[in-house]
């Protein structure tokens, strides 16, 4: 009986032993990919240039974008303004999700229980909601601005930037 709850004893510890270390060389790996899709947004305003050059700023892309749009000094103005308010914003964000991406990656070295790590997660996807929200609130708050004209010729520099890229 004796040697019957130490077997099980060392299998739960051995199956133990294998998940953290399953998860341990697995952590890297989604790290890196959650962290490349943050770097990889960019405002609407900043990079739709089909061929840039590597010395171009984000600054002169955007100007270059409002060139290509045909932007009135109004619109432009607005533009920026929408980007202001949306930019701190989506950095807060941004930041709020490190730090509970990074909470959750301590959770699951340790020995917390799964409903622990599950309610983590669904904070972290709330958190990652709310900041597609906001890109999409700023995407819809320029759209608003633009005419339908400007509209469609942004469409065709998106595509021709997705080609491109």
């Amino acid at each position: 009986m004796i040697f019957q709850a130490l077997v099980r004893r060392q299998r739960y510890l051995l199956t133990l032993l294998a998940i953290a270390l399953s998860i341990f060389y697995s952590l890297p790996v989604f790290a890196d990919y959650s962290w490349s899709l943050f770097q990889s947004y960019r405002f609407p305003t900043e990079t739709i240039i089909a061929e840039r050059p590597a010395s171009v700023t984000p600054k002169n892309r955007a100007l270059s974008l409002f060139q290509q749009l045909d932007l009135t000094t109004q619109q432009q103005q607005q533009i920026k303004q929408i980007h202001l308010q949306y930019q701190q914003k989506i950095i807060n964000q941004k930041q709020s999700i490190t730090k509970l991406q990074q909470q959750l990656s301590d959770m699951m070295v340790g020995t917390e229980p799964i409903e622990s790590l599950k309610a983590k997660n669904r904070q972290l996807s709330a958190l990652r909601s709310k900041m597609e929200s906001l890109h999409f609130d700023s995407m819809l708050a320029i759209r608003e601005i633009l005419t339908p004209q400007q509209r469609q010729k942004f469409r065709e520099l998106v595509k021709n930037y997705a080609t491109v890229k």
